[in-house]
């Protein structure tokens, strides 16, 4: 969270102008999305019902046509009760739609009727009581006609009895008094059977593919009984209904989804687009925030590069120009008191290892960076590399009057397997930091302890300590702490992070404990790998006359 707040700080104007526009694309797209699934609702609403209405046009086409081709019968014929003629009519055209064709004519007050029975050729004079009835109902319009003027030309229909639907017109003859009608039951079980089912197949093709499949088509008679049905499953609630225009005006055609409802296909396809585009602008988000933190370490980097060449060139030219001044001494002979050569020497030597120890530092760097370390590790005793490293800071020691204490344990620790050098390296990183940020401070503490399965060396100072926040920061290359730079206390920021490398690759670790103003305490913490242990003789060879000194003087 804090790196986060750090970046937004730093480049809050360059993710502004990625994110307004990505909020705003993703607004766009979720209002257009939700829109657009409305519109397609429809559209696809509009395609069924244009699909209903064909189904309905196909059905009124097909007795329309029959009724044309059936019903054409010469008007002299019928009002002149010239039934032979009607009925070769009849017997001439396709009278597949028809159950039972009929013709009527006026004589007197009476109706007289022929019936024609298409499936036997018979021909008769009366039929089924309620088909009567129908031609009855229908010829009293014939009574009527002065009353109520026939449209010669439009086919009537008469649904009162379901069972028995009945299509007519009325004839005339050359005498526009005389009038007669011609008609025909419909055959229900042609119908259903043939004419149905084709009006539903053939109307599919105005549907797209993956609406024809998705669909289910049911036309239903006045009580309920499902007369055609695409499919036999029960489908989703959504429905769309229609029915008939010209027969079977009592029908119904219903339309349902098969598995899910358009609306939810649609609303489902435009969430789908939704999230698609929130993770594209996820995903160009973190790009950017990806680029600005690279672009960011790499500028930090360099800053760090920049401060480290100034720092290693200021600790350079320091060291250079003492051995430069007092090498002009001795080489023109100023110095002539052999104290005072000892002295100037003595100084050439100190600035020589500061010299040395700075080029070892920069060159372990290059080789932690190129990847090239390589440990040689033996078995050692954790007390002979901490006096060694004392050693090598005794010059300073008592250059600059620093007393450094030391508590060797108790007890011969266990062997270690390290790389000497390597660690001795980083103990006299610590004591030189120890030294160097003492302060006005003098003494150093060095504790050497056992702790569980690892041998421990604690190096503290009592100087100007490392602020909480610095505590992990220390460790990275060229950083250097803010007490540090507060103080002006000169260094190149790569002694830690030598040491913490190299700590590491031993399996170890390095802890610090400080706070500012009150010291710092660093603590190396290493495996040991065997219980075999010296002799205190051979330690206290091993620590020489600096480690014994060294105690003493504690």
């Amino acid at each position: 969270m804090g790196r986060f707040r750090a970046l937004r700080s730093r480049h809050c104007l360059e993710i502004a102008i990625v994110v307004v526009p990505l909020l705003a694309i993703l607004v766009l797209q979720y209002v257009s999305s939700r829109r657009l699934a409305e519109v397609e609702v429809i559209a696809r609403q509009t395609a069924i019902a244009q699909y209903l209405d064909t189904v309905a046009a196909d059905v009124r086409r097909v007795y329309e046509d029959a009724a044309h081709e059936m019903l054409n019968v010469p008007g002299d014929a019928v009002v002149a009760k010239e039934f032979d003629e009607v009925i070769r009519h009849f017997a001439s055209t396709d009278t597949s739609a028809a159950r039972l064709l009929f013709a009527a004519a006026l004589d007197g007050c009476l109706c007289l009727t022929r019936y024609y029975d298409p499936a036997t050729g018979e021909t008769r004079v009366g039929a089924e009581d309620d088909v009567e009835a129908i031609v009855l109902r229908a010829s009293t319009l014939l009574y009527v006609r002065d009353m109520l003027p026939l449209d010669r030309t439009v086919l009537y229909v008469d649904e009162a009895d379901p069972g028995n639907r009945v299509v007519y017109r009325f004839v005339a003859g050359s005498d526009a008094d005389r009038v007669g009608m011609v008609g025909f039951l419909i055959d229900r079980d042609r119908f259903e059977r043939e004419y149905l089912p084709q009006a539903v197949r053939g109307a599919m093709d105005l549907l797209a593919q993956d609406v024809h499949d998705n669909l289910i088509v049911r036309v239903a008679d006045a009580n309920g009984r499902v007369v055609v049905a695409t499919h036999d499953e029960p489908g989703r609630t959504d429905l769309l209904k229609g029915r008939f225009d010209f027969l079977f005006r009592d029908w119904e055609v219903s339309v349902r989804s098969r598995h899910t409802g358009a609306k939810e296909v649609l609303a489902s396809n435009a969430f789908t687009s939704w999230v698609l585009t929130v993770l594209m602008s996820v995903a160009v988000l973190g790009g950017v925030v990806l680029t600005l933190r690279a672009s960011g370490r790499e500028r930090r980097l360099e800053r760090m590069r920049n401060a480290f060449v100034a720092n290693v060139s200021h600790e350079l030219r320091t060291p250079v120009a003492s051995l430069a001044v007092f090498g002009e001494f001795l080489r023109r002979g100023r110095v002539k008191e052999p104290e005072r050569v000892v002295e100037y020497g003595r100084r050439i030597e100190h600035e020589s290892d500061r010299l040395r120890h700075l080029v070892d530092n920069v060159l372990d760097f290059a080789r932690i960076e190129s990847v090239e370390t390589h440990h040689r590790r033996k078995e050692a005793v954790i007390e002979d590399v901490v006096a060694a490293a004392i050693n090598t800071v005794d010059a300073r020691c008592e250059r600059d009057g620093f007393t450094i204490s030391v508590n060797w344990p108790d007890t011969p620790s266990p062997v270690v397997r390290i790389d000497v050098q390597a660690m001795m390296q980083v103990f006299v990183n610590l004591l030189d930091n120890a030294m160097k940020y003492s302060s006005r401070s003098r003494r150093v503490q060095v504790d050497v302890f056992r702790c569980e399965d690892q041998i421990a060396v604690r190096v503290a100072d009592f100087g100007i300590g490392i602020a909480p926040d610095d505590h992990e920061r220390i460790f990275r290359q060229f950083y250097r702490a803010t007490a540090a730079v507060e103080n002006r206390v000169h260094g190149t920021g790569l002694g830690l992070a030598i040491a913490r490398h190299v700590v590491l690759a031993h399996g170890g670790r390095i802890e610090v404990d400080s706070r500012l103003g009150g010291g710092a305490s660093f603590t190396v913490r290493i495996p040991m790998v065997s219980t075999s242990s010296r002799t205190p003789h051979d330690a206290s060879n091993a620590v020489g006359s600096v480690g014994i000194r060294a105690g003493a003087e504690a």
